[in-house]
């Protein structure tokens, strides 16, 4: 298997990318973002915890969490990040190694896979699996521009968003292959998604190296008492 990460900043088009890689390519996609709200459903307990936390941003009568009220509260603060990412870093690290193990058993040694995970480098542990990185970028101002058209996001909003994220510059050094998408011409990004399939066919086949196992072995016993434990 070619595992690849997928990664990029806020409203720089990595989902439009994901899409297009798995609608023309067949491409298999481990959506990150999609893992999350699966783990963040009503009633889930990661839902739960976030209610204790956050109550004004789970409904009392449904049990459905509004993002839009946590994603405000997040990306505010520095430690409501933290708290947050305590509640959710061992339900999904263990979601998404379930998900690339299940995709190695069943790809052959040149099937590219597709790590679409917006926290790819914030993140490392999944740095050791992964063949080769994308990154999907583009310039601040377009990603404010987007953010203020797609979300309705004032100016200050949108810095907010894009700042509490690893920045875009230290994202390309470590990539890879990287798609500039900087103009609104979905024919250009189309483009430049068939040359990064052709980069990503080039790579290595994934192999659990030495490094990847330690990796794996050093999170695996936090990993599965948090397993065991997060549902409460």
């Amino acid at each position: 298997m070619i595992l690849i990460g997928l990664t990029g900043g806020i409203a720089c088009g990595k989902s439009t990318v994901s899409s297009l890689l798995q609608e023309k390519y067949q491409i298999h996609i481990i959506d990150a973002d999609r893992l999350v709200r699966e783990l963040q459903t009503a009633g889930a307990p990661c839902t739960r915890k976030i209610a204790r936390q956050w109550p004004q941003c789970v409904d009392p009568v449904t049990g459905e969490l509004d993002r839009a009220a946590l994603g405000a509260i997040v990306f505010e603060s520095k430690e409501a990040r933290k708290k947050l990412a305590d509640i959710m870093n061992g339900p999904i690290f263990w979601t998404i190694f379930s998900e690339i193990w299940k995709a190695w058993l069943r790809s052959g040694s040149r099937t590219v896979v597709v790590l679409d995970a917006p926290t790819l480098f914030e993140t490392a542990i999944f740095t050791h699996f992964i063949s080769g990185a994308v990154v999907v970028s583009c310039s601040e101002e377009k990603q404010i521009e987007r953010l203020q058209s797609r979300n309705n996001y004032s100016r200050p909003e949108s810095l907010n968003r894009i700042r509490s994220q690893m920045p875009l510059e230290a994202k390309r050094k470590r990539a890879g292959f990287v798609i500039e998408n900087n103009s609104n011409s979905i024919d250009a990004l189309k483009t430049a998604v068939d040359d990064s399939v052709r980069w990503m066919e080039k790579q290595s086949s994934h192999k659990l190296t030495f490094m990847a196992w330690g990796s794996l072995l050093a999170v695996a016993v936090p990993i599965v008492a948090i397993g065991v434990t997060w549902r409460r």
